[in-house]
């Protein structure tokens, strides 16, 4: 396995993250109840996608920045948000603590990789049976994982391993892949979760990963804050409701 993937699976930093969300309020300092707390299910769709879809649109936007400026790369919090839409936020891979606007759940990378067809390694250039291989014997090392937000455990979190389906990426130079910046398809395995929106305030998520050989890998923590947006803009259509997601116990 190449060393950049094993440093974007597995890092864990800390920064602060605003820059790049623009037209958002102030942080509130208000800490939420552990009752607004809820993921959704693996199985549902969210926001017409199934967890697999967005796991393959993570990596899509994961790969898509150039090292200088890939936020799972950054240690200023300066590019958190590049490339950032409603109604999903994507998490970088290496945790930093980002400050995300009301209304948008929040995807959650837990433990994975991704195999794509221009990468220098065996899997390079075959078809689609060769990289789901080279995905699931990578997801098949991580055991014992244990994923909380504000303090509440997510249950069944193996069930929340999916497979994506195969997928186009296009890497720009001096991408994270350390391949060459070109056009082609890749497929993604392991284990996310996609958490409701959270009310304004401080929010922290904890994520414990332990490999099949014994080795217990630090845990990472990820502090949000979760802002409500400026309206600079009267008649602006309102974040779309998240229905169906799941309250943990």
């Amino acid at each position: 396995m190449a060393p950049v993937r094993s440093i974007l699976l597995l890092l864990a930093a800390g920064l602060w993250v605003l820059s790049s969300v623009v037209g958002w309020s102030s942080a509130q300092e208000a800490t939420p109840e552990i009752a607004d707390v809820s993921v959704f299910p693996p199985g549902q769709r969210v926001h017409g996608a199934t967890l697999e879809e967005w796991s393959a649109r993570h990596w899509q936007w994961t790969v898509s920045f150039p090292v200088e400026v890939n936020p799972g790369q950054d240690v200023s919090g300066a590019t958190c948000g590049y490339g950032q839409s409603a109604p999903v936020f994507f998490i970088p891979r290496n945790f930093p603590p980002c400050t995300v606007p009301a209304g948008m759940a929040i995807f959650v990378p837990i433990a994975g990789t991704v195999c794509s067809s221009v990468e220098l390694r065996p899997s390079s250039g075959q078809g689609e049976a060769a990289l789901r291989s080279c995905a699931a014997e990578e997801a098949n090392r991580y055991t014992g994982i244990v994923m909380r937000v504000d303090g509440q455990e997510v249950p069944n979190i193996e069930s929340y391993r999916v497979a994506s389906p195969r997928f186009p990426i296009i890497l720009p130079e001096n991408n994270v892949l350390g391949a060459p910046a070109r056009a082609g398809t890749a497929v993604a395995e392991g284990y996310q979760v996609i958490v409701a929106p959270l009310p304004p305030g401080e929010h922290k998520i904890m994520v414990h990963v332990e490999l099949t050989n014994g080795t217990v890998l630090p845990d990472k923590v990820l502090h949000l804050t979760v802002i409500e947006p400026v309206d600079i803009n009267q008649g602006a259509t309102p974040l779309p409701a998240t229905p169906g997601a799941t309250p943990l116990p």
